[in-house]
This record gives C-alpha cells, sequence and structure tokens, in this order.
C-alpha cells in the first residue's frame, strides 16, 4: 500500500511535465505556439465554486456565528444544573457565557471566519489554475498504466 501511495505521489509531482503538450518551435519564426484550449478544461473551472460565492457564504456563516452567540442559554443551564437561576442568569447567552472566559471572543471568530472565507477563495483560484493540469496528469497516468498492462513498450520521449 506504501509503495501505491508513493507511486501515486510521484505522478502528480512528476505528472504535469509529462503530460505537457509537445511544442514545436516554428521553423521560420522559432516562436512556440501556445496549446490549444480543451473544453473540458472550461468545464472543470466553471464547476468550482466562484470567490464571490464563497464571500457570501463567510459573510453568511458569520452572521450565523452571530446568531448563535445570541442564543439564551439560561433555561438550559437551569435544566441541566437543577437549580432556579436569578432573572439576569435566565437572561444569559452563549456569547455572554463565551465572555467570561474570552472578552473579545466575538470579534475573534469574526476574524477566523473572515480568515477562512479568504483562504476559501484562494483555494478555489489556485484550483481553477491547477485543476486542468491534474486532469491531464491523470489522463497520461492512466494511458501509461493501460499501456503497461497491454504489454506496449513505453514510448521513447524527448528529454530536452
Amino acid at each position: 500500500m506504501r509503495k501505491i501511495l508513493m507511486a501515486a505521489a510521484t505522478l502528480a509531482i512528476a505528472g504535469p511535465a509529462a503530460a505537457q503538450q509537445q511544442q514545436v518551435p516554428n521553423a521560420q519564426t522559432g516562436v512556440v505556439p501556445a496549446p490549444l484550449p480543451d473544453p473540458r478544461d472550461e468545464e472543470l473551472r466553471r464547476s468550482l465554486p466562484d470567490p464571490r460565492e464563497l464571500k457570501e457564504l463567510g459573510e453568511t456563516a458569520t452572521r450565523a456565528v452571530d446568531a448563535l452567540m445570541n442564543v439564551p442559554i439560561g433555561p438550559l443551564r437551569e435544566a441541566v444544573e437543577g437549580r432556579k437561576l436569578s432573572p439576569k442568569e435566565r437572561q444569559e447567552t452563549l456569547g455572554d457565557h463565551a465572555r467570561k472566559d474570552d472578552p473579545y471572543i466575538r470579534e475573534r471568530m469574526r476574524d477566523q471566519m473572515g480568515v477562512a472565507t479568504v483562504t476559501l477563495g484562494v483555494l478555489a483560484e489556485q484550483m481553477a489554475v491547477m485543476t486542468p493540469v491534474l486532469r491531464r496528469t491523470l489522463e497520461e497516468a492512466q494511458r501509461r498504466v493501460e499501456e503497461a498492462a497491454r504489454g506496449t513498450p513505453p514510448r521513447n520521449y524527448d528529454r530536452r
């Protein structure tokens, strides 16, 4: 199992170089043409979440956390502790209770939600770039495994 994981990691690292299309420079101009776009790459990119959607999701999650911090826990405490609480204790919210240990809990939670939102946006952008390369790498690996299973000798690749 360990060897399979190591082989998969090696393919993931070395695969992009092997999966690149061979580009031959134009004899007259010396310019290497850009690879032709693959329609599957655009479909993959569209399937990823839009960074704006992730920002809205983060704002919604922040509002949800704020709402949870405003949930009254006095009656729950009363039931769990089995005693009658004072009117002030009955009005206590989850945020009030958390603030006893950390006076900046709400600000800290909002900051963490903001960081998570930005991180998700960056990850979505990176996935949009990485996904086509990964697709080509996996296709190349699949082709090589199928050739090996059929007993086809490996191709002689240009080692420039």
